[in-house]
């Protein structure tokens, strides 16, 4: 497991083998799920096979997800440290010409092809814990009307449907999108940094909930069954350093 150094940091040849465990449990479930075109042009998929599927990317992505909340805490933890030095004294040079800034041209926007992944709008999901007090709208008690037949509840969001219900190209989505990630997570662990302290601030446990959150479907990887457990036990590790940042 990653050990922590004594300025309470990741160890970065530690945390480097969990994502190098990462990256192999990836190419094993890539080779077992097919290529990812292959999978988007699919219209149906058995039941056992959409579960398989599904079991492989919850557990990656339950994986991704730890390693990303534990440099997240690492980046909370240097915050800190930074703040409690007070501020920085910086000398900059005023510039004696004022120029208009150049205007930074927009990147092209390629249009989505299915035989093109690097087309498709494919985004990870760092999936933080909702507030336990919030009541979602289709569980809201409802006002009776004076007359007439009261208004029926709002239906569910569509994210609370069965994910076994998910389309082949829902699925291709979420395995471009972890390719994505893994391939580039510091912007994802830059996110989760400052998302994490505001989620705190509303519900204390949270860091705690987003460490121990399982994958849904439950799956295990025979060739590293023990990358989940050493995961979600750093990350429980490093949660409280959650608990000084503001």
């Amino acid at each position: 497991m990653a050990r922590l150094m004594s300025t309470d940091t990741l160890d970065p040849s530690s945390i480097a083998a969990l994502w190098r465990r990462t990256r192999a449990m990836f190419v094993r479930a890539s080779v077992i799920i097919g290529a990812v075109e292959a999978l988007a042009a699919l219209s149906a998929l058995t039941r056992v096979r959409r579960r398989e599927i599904a079991g492989w990317l919850a557990l990656i992505e339950s994986v991704v997800r730890k390693l990303i909340f534990a440099e997240a805490a690492a980046i909370g933890c240097e915050d800190e440290t930074r703040r409690s030095r007070g501020p920085a004294l910086e000398i900059v040079a005023l510039r004696t010409e004022v120029h208009a800034p150049t205007p930074r041209p927009r990147p092209h926007k390629r249009a989505f092809d299915l035989h093109q992944p690097d087309t498709w709008p494919a985004r990870f999901k760092l999936a933080p814990p909702r507030d336990p007090r919030a009541c979602p709208e289709s569980r809201a008690p409802r006002v009776r009307a004076l007359w007439g037949p009261s208004p029926p509840p709002s239906p569910p969001p569509q994210h609370q449907l069965r994910r076994s219900a998910q389309p082949p190209l829902h699925l291709a989505f979420r395995l471009e999108a972890l390719r994505r990630v893994i391939a580039d997570p510091e912007p994802y662990v830059r996110r989760l940094a400052h998302l994490m302290p505001r989620l705190r601030r509303r519900e204390p446990r949270a860091p705690e909930r987003y460490a121990t959150a399982p994958a849904h479907p439950h799956w295990v990887d025979a060739a590293d069954p023990r990358l989940i457990v050493e995961v979600m036990a750093l990350a429980l590790w490093v949660a409280p350093a959650f608990a000084n940042s503001s």
